[in-house]
């Protein structure tokens, strides 16, 4: 019964064409099965032992790290701008006329108070002659009106209408000396005459441009701070403006607006930069690098030590603890002897030497490069 009862369960769980087959079949099919599980059981776990053997006896990487401490440093803000003459001006006439003469050319420099264009006079001089001559008239009734006053022979109220005669005639004389300096146009500060508007013949209404006068020092550098670095910027730090001709020239911030651009949401900064040889230019574009109110520690590093992940951030590997592992960092400053970075610990052991040949986590024996301990 036991037999009978293992054979319906055999027939019953082994398919259909199974059981067509003839016994010796059956069992020669059986065999080869096992044979096979056998041999692949065989062939993967010596690969496995192998594996791990191999794993043993690969030597550690070795990599050349320094141990950088971290300094106050300067880091700077860099914003685009571009220069600006802080003084500029259109020198225009102030009465009419005609141009009777030039005393200037484009790129000229020109003194304070020195006459750029000059005016036909016309008749102006014969009426400030005139006004001048009633001045003295005036005054000389008034010195009559003040005699008789004395002895009685003249009010108090003659005596106020002869003294406002005189001021009267003051007025006017002085008026018509006014407007006969003012036939001379004159730069109203030191610089450089940047354009002419005027030649000689053309007639000058009040208002009229006759030249433009830009004072070459101070000249300004101006840009825009964002809302996250304007907090960090005041009067009098100190700054470098590289300029797109190549000229780099220190400066200090001598402003920064307290209201932000309503488009922007930017503020404005001003530097002061010196121009003694009015070499600077208005308008050229620049790279402003600002100085901020504090310092922050930051190391020395060579760029080439420097790593870029596959996600794009830029790092350092540094030894910690005998693994190698990745740190960002933020480039703060470069310049010819090296490049200043922030983002590391107080003191760091960077590897200067193999940085590229270790992966991350991964194991490493590390030897010192210069002075210190190895880690």
């Amino acid at each position: 019964m036991l037999e009978n009862g293992i054979g319906g369960l055999y027939e019953r769980v082994m398919p259909g064409f199974w059981l067509r087959l003839k016994p010796q079949y059956q069992w020669a099919f059986g065999i080869a099965v096992v044979v096979v599980l056998y041999l692949a059981t065989g062939l993967f776990k010596p690969a496995h032992h192998e594996a791990k053997a191999d794993s043993k006896l690969a030597p550690t990487q070795i990599v050349r790290v320094a141990r950088l401490t971290a300094v106050p440093h300067e880091a700077l803000i860099t914003v685009r701008g571009r220069t600006e003459a802080l003084h500029q001006v259109d020198v225009r006439a102030e009465v009419d006329g005609v141009v009777a003469a030039l005393h200037f050319e484009k790129g000229d420099r020109v003194k304070a108070g020195q006459v750029l264009c000059e005016l036909k006079v016309n008749d102006r001089a014969a009426k400030a002659a005139q006004a001048r001559a009633q001045v003295d008239q005036a005054e000389k009734e008034l010195e009559v009106a003040r005699e008789l006053f004395k002895e009685g022979f003249r009010s108090k109220t003659q005596m106020a209408q002869s003294m406002a005669s005189y001021e009267a005639a003051k007025a006017g004389a002085s008026t018509m000396d006014i407007q006969l300096a003012n036939t001379q146009i004159r730069s109203p500060y030191s610089g450089v005459v940047d354009e002419r508007y005027a030649n000689l013949g053309d007639y000058l209404q009040v208002g009229n441009k006759c030249a433009m006068v830009v004072a070459p020092e101070p000249f300004l550098a101006v840009g825009t701070l964002s809302e996250e670095m304007v907090g960090q910027v005041g009067i009098g730090n100190k700054a470098r403006v590289k300029l797109v001709t190549g000229e780099t020239v220190e400066g200090r911030v001598r402003f920064v607006a307290e209201h932000a651009d309503d488009t922007s949401r930017t503020f404005r900064i001003e530097v002061e930069l010196p121009n003694p040889d009015a070499k600077l230019r208005s308008g050229v574009s620049a790279d402003i690098m600002v100085v901020p109110n504090r310092l922050i520690p930051a190391q020395k590093i060579s760029p080439a030590v420097l790593v870029l992940e596959d996600s794009g951030i830029v790092g350092v590997r540094v030894v910690q603890r005998g693994l190698a592992h990745f740190v960002p960092v933020q480039i703060i400053s470069d310049g010819p002897d090296g490049m200043w970075i922030a983002g590391l610990p107080p003191v760091a052991d960077v590897i200067v030497v193999g940085q590229e040949l270790v992966a991350n986590g991964e194991k490493v024996k590390a030897v010192i490069d210069g002075a210190g301990k190895a880690p």
